[in-house]
C-alpha cells in the first residue's frame, strides 16, 4: 500500500510538505509517515486521490472477506448462523463485540476473529 500512495503521490505531483500536511490532517496529529499509516488510513487516501472510484470496491471486498471469516470461525463455534438474530445476540454480548454484526468495522472484525481464535483454541484445550 505503501508504495502505492507514493506512486499516486508522484503521478499527481503531490510534493513532500503538501503529503505531511495531508498525512498530518487524515491522521489528527498521529504521524507524517505514508509508512505509520493504518491499513484503512492508507485505504481512504488512496481513495480519496484516486476519486473514490477504485478503493471503495478494494475496501468493500475486505470488509467482506473479514465477516465471512469471522461468520466461519462463529460457525466453528456452535453459533447458527443461517439465523442473524442468533449472529447478532452473540456480537451483541458486551464481552464479545458489543454491537450487532452489520454495524461492526473492518478494525472491529480482526478484532472479533482473534477473540474467536482463542476461544476456539481454548475450547479445543479442554476437551480430553
Amino acid at each position: 500500500m505503501v508504495r502505492r500512495l507514493h506512486a499516486i503521490y508522484r503521478h499527481r505531483g503531490i510534493d513532500d510538505e503538501t503529503k505531511r500536511a495531508m498525512l498530518l490532517e487524515l491522521t489528527d496529529g498521529r504521524t507524517a509517515s505514508t509508512r505509520e499509516l493504518t491499513a484503512r488510513e492508507a485505504l481512504y487516501l488512496c481513495g480519496y486521490l484516486n476519486g473514490q472510484t477504485q478503493d471503495t470496491d478494494t475496501e468493500r471486498a475486505m470488509l467482506r472477506r473479514r465477516r465471512s471469516g469471522v461468520l466461519a470461525r462463529m460457525q466453528r463455534y456452535g453459533v447458527d448462523t443461517t439465523d442473524w438474530e442468533r449472529v447478532d445476540a452473540f456480537c451483541l454480548n458486551p464481552r464479545i463485540a458489543g454491537k450487532r454484526f452489520c454495524r461492526l468495522d473492518g478494525g472491529e472484525l480482526l478484532a472479533l476473529t482473534a477473540k474467536l481464535e482463542a476461544m476456539l483454541r481454548k475450547r479445543k484445550e479442554a476437551e480430553p
